[in-house]
């Protein structure tokens, strides 16, 4: 063959090779492109993924601290200053009123019995269904001489009283009966709590807190100083003492000084039937 005919043979076969090599590179261009189209898809699963988390993480903190910001109320007092005198009941100790066995505050109390202290807002619903559900139990195992019961009267939620600090004037008047007519206190103590205002509402007037003192047998003299709230300011001074001593809810209890924490499963879950009375027992024994 001469050397013009092996030339012109040899130019398809360059022409073929530059053809296949031209479609290996399409080829490969195209499954490059096909790699980096999954990979653009994975990276933005990954970043819907990562936004998401951080959208529920966002979500998750603001809940618990709407939580906080609301144990926080609960915990918190009002920073307005309340008329009235800052002297404490002298019934008082350490901010709650003693029921011994004869159900009289002050009187027949034993430091060798279980003590158990309920920290209590007088506008607090969960409060009232304490007073409802576990009174008869405390009236019995006081009676029985088995626990003292000190009762702290809380102004944790004035500010949901509309403005009339219900709960400041209820346990100011819960006070001055402790004080004045102690035979009375559990009586409107359980006046207050059948007959609690509605979380919100302006809560009762001084006059129906005065009509169910009188109901509870309190005496006209002290049912007529109610309305005076001769110890606004010691209920405020309670009430932040409680607070920096760790109680953070209402109702809350304390066991012999052991404050206990009604979110923590571990501690006495008083709306259990049965668990608070076998609480008090089983301190009793111990």
């Amino acid at each position: 063959m001469d050397d013009e005919n092996a030339a012109n043979l040899a130019v398809p076969k360059t022409a073929a090779t530059k053809a296949a090599a031209s479609t290996t590179a399409a080829s490969t261009t195209a499954a490059d492109q096909g790699k980096k189209q999954v990979q653009a898809q994975r990276d933005a699963q990954k970043r819907r993924a990562v936004v998401t988390w951080m959208v529920a993480g966002v979500i998750a903190v603001g809940l618990v601290c709407a939580l906080v910001a609301f144990i926080v109320r609960q915990g918190a007092v009002d920073d307005v200053a309340i008329a009235g005198p800052s002297g404490a009941p002298a019934v008082s100790s350490d901010g709650g009123f003693g029921v011994g066995s004869s159900g009289v505050v002050g009187k027949d109390l034993d430091s060798n019995r279980v003590r158990l202290d309920v920290y209590f807002d007088f506008m607090c619903p969960y409060c009232a269904l304490f007073e409802k559900t576990q009174s008869a139990t405390l009236d019995d195992l006081r009676s029985q001489g088995i626990v003292d019961v000190y009762y702290h009267p809380l102004a944790y939620l004035d500010n949901a009283s509309s403005g009339t600090k219900y709960s400041t004037r209820a346990a100011s008047a819960a006070a001055l009966v402790a004080e004045e007519s102690p035979e009375s206190f559990v009586a409107f103590v359980q006046q207050l709590m059948a007959n609690q205002p509605a979380e919100g509402s302006g809560g009762l007037s001084d006059e129906q807190i005065q009509s169910l003192a009188s109901a509870a047998g309190v005496p006209d003299e002290v049912v007529a100083r109610i309305s005076d709230q001769k110890y606004a300011t010691w209920v405020r001074s309670a009430s932040e003492a409680a607070s920096k001593a760790g109680v953070m809810y209402t109702p809350s209890l304390g066991f012999n000084g052991d404050i206990q924490d009604p979110s923590n499963p571990a501690s006495v879950q008083w709306s259990q039937e049965g668990a608070l009375r076998q609480a008090i027992v089983t301190r009793s024994d111990a």
